[in-house]
């Protein structure tokens, strides 16, 4: 499955990057992804053979190549790498694949974080590859109230915005998948407001502004921002 929106901007952009699909790479790197201990000797190096082996495999996303074998095989070998490299490999699988392909790796991210709402917000992603959009978007629905009202996930870190920035995002493009104008541009307007980039808005104490930094970070390219794409989203959606 592989789908991309056009931007309607002067600059192109690879829309695969923010696939209705795709795990966030700020998600993954941040709370999904376990760091490795520091070994010596001969599995030392196999971290380093297994790093080569995975950005090789990245540019080209052949699971029947040889620099896929030689990661599969140095994880069978080390199974504290299934930590490191479950969750990246699966997002890649399920961006430029197929779900089913993803479906091992991502099962084992989940199961070994158990992260509160993150795996909610995963889950939703092989919904969405699957087709399962009008199911997805209730989802990301109620991942963001149960998030919007749960007091004590923001005390413990404002880190957690960038979820709750990402879900919204979400919201907006499966809204957009859907047609549903109304959610959409809801979705739009709650973007910037809790990122404080909206008229006589400010960034949510509660909830952070760390989160909606990436965001517009994650999906800017060039002179293009992610308010510019909105801007034009808005106006298609308000004249039709």
């Amino acid at each position: 499955m592989d789908e991309e929106f056009e931007l309607p901007m002067r600059a192109s952009v690879d829309w695969k990057k923010i696939a209705l699909y795709v795990l966030p790479a700020a998600l993954i790197a941040g709370l999904l992804v376990a760091k490795l201990g520091t070994k010596k000797g001969r599995a030392e190096g196999d971290y380093v053979s297994a790093t080569a082996a995975f950005t090789k495999w990245e540019k080209v996303l052949d699971q029947s190549g040889d620099e896929f074998a030689q990661l599969d095989k140095l994880v069978k070998k080390h199974p504290e790498l299934h930590a490191h490299y479950d969750a990246p490999i699966g997002q890649n699988l399920l961006a430029a694949i197929s779900p089913q392909e993803a479906t091992p790796f991502i099962e084992r991210t989940l199961d070994r974080t158990k992260q509160p709402y993150y795996s909610d917000y995963a889950r939703t992603s092989l919904k969405i590859s699957e087709g399962k959009y009008q199911e997805a978007l209730g989802e990301a629905v109620n991942l963001k109230e149960e998030m919007l009202s749960d007091s004590a996930y923001w005390e413990k870190s404002k880190d957690n915005s960038a979820l709750f920035a990402f879900n919204l995002m979400r919201i907006a493009t499966i809204s957009q998948q859907l047609k549903n104008d109304e959610t959409e541009l809801e979705a739009w307007s709650e973007i910037k407001q809790y990122g404080g980039w909206g008229k006589d808005s400010s960034p949510s104490k509660l909830i952070g502004h760390e989160g909606f930094k990436q965001l517009l970070s994650h999906f800017s390219v060039q002179e293009t921002t992610l308010l510019d794409y909105i801007e034009t989203r808005e106006e298609e959606l308000r004249n039709p």
